[in-house]
């Protein structure tokens, strides 16, 4: 299988969108009825399996979709270039590779991981629930491995993510006079607060720590009238549980707390701080591979929360190339990661 061009064609398919999405589902789907294996979208996601669904013990990840169009696709001769080359259409193919050379397995593409997570999120809940599936869930360990751009290490854990909304509403009035409520007062007093909370690191072959960044900021109308509401968005990263607990509780520790609303942005799927615990599985994990931790947040958790399944991350690129107009795949690491990724799939088997 030329899984170069399989890679071109699918990184030529603009997917930061719902249409080039479905566009590349359908790609996928001629490419698996050519080879005789079912396939059908469940939830928005794109599934691939083999057998019977209550023998399947393997789940092989990634996701289509991308963050905004910043780059076509350019081959070198030693490298590709172009939106999610690695993030994470080339290791849609090694998820791809591993369902192809593995029994009792399932591909599950996910459509939205750069927004939502909605996909992936009730598909995980639909497996659960599903009858076949749910019978054997509690007798066996299910594995699964996540497609992400992880530098051919496999990572074991990957940070939260939320976005924590604090409002405060005032009355809106001359700014001639005092006001004993402008919100953008309290929220400048927020910001700066919030910064005192007390995170806490993990340590891998480095140290990761939490995170609380406001990142934007609304408020006030014309220089002249002391608004009636501002607000600020905070991006949160978590290498531990229960952080949006802690911010709450901090926060309502302030004076200003009955005059400001505060918590997780309503309507989102958020994935919390996840870290394996298998202890087996991680030693044949270190005995054969580089560990690492995922320094951003992906879809693990959601294995893990819904189907109390060991994941796993593991592709080819370096995470800091993706979401940038470098983003970028040496061929030769390409085509490395399509070998080790079938090394790493019959090791979670054993």
């Amino acid at each position: 299988m030329d899984y170069l061009k399989i890679l071109e064609d699918l990184v030529k398919i603009r997917t930061d969108n719902e249409k080039g999405v479905k566009k590349a589902f359908k790609y996928l789907s001629d490419l698996f009825n050519n080879l005789g294996i079912k396939n059908k979208i469940i939830e928005g996601c794109f599934i691939a399996y083999k057998g019977e669904l209550k023998k399947i013990n393997k789940i092989f990840n990634s996701h289509i979709d991308t963050v905004k169009f910043q780059r076509e696709f350019k081959r070198e001769e030693d490298k590709i270039y172009g939106t999610g080359v690695i993030d994470a259409k080339g290791n849609v193919i090694l998820m791809m590779h591993a369902f192809l050379t593995t029994e009792n397995s399932l591909l599950v593409i996910s459509p939205d991981e750069e927004t939502k997570s909605e996909g992936i999120c009730k598909f995980c809940q639909y497996l659960k629930n599903h009858k076949e599936f749910k019978e054997n869930i509690k007798k066996r360990t299910l594995n699964v491995i996540v497609g992400e751009p992880t530098d051919l290490k496999v990572c074991i854990g990957h940070k939260g993510r939320f976005e924590y909304m604090v409002e405060c509403f005032g009355e809106a009035k001359h700014a001639s006079f005092p006001s004993s409520t402008n919100p953008i007062e309290i929220i400048s007093k927020v910001v700066l607060d919030i910064k005192n909370i007390p995170l806490k690191s993990i340590k891998f072959e480095k140290t990761y720590y939490s995170s609380i960044t406001p990142t934007i900021v609304k408020g006030g109308v014309q220089s002249n009238i002391t608004p009636d509401y501002a607000s600020v968005l905070f991006d949160v990263r978590s290498v531990e549980n229960d952080l949006i607990k802690k911010i709450d509780n901090f926060l309502s520790k302030k004076g200003y707390y009955n005059k400001i609303k505060a918590g997780l942005v309503k309507n989102r799927n958020f994935a919390d701080f996840y870290i394996l615990k298998n202890e087996e599985l991680l030693k044949k994990l270190s005995d054969n591979f580089d560990i690492s931790f995922f320094n951003a947040t992906c879809e693990a958790f959601y294995f893990n929360k819904f189907l109390n399944a060991d994941a796993i991350i593991y592709g080819v690129g370096r995470l800091e190339l993706a979401h940038s107009k470098n983003e970028h795949l040496y061929i030769k690491e390409f085509f490395k990661g399509i070998k080790e990724i079938e090394k790493l799939a019959n090791l979670v088997e054993e």
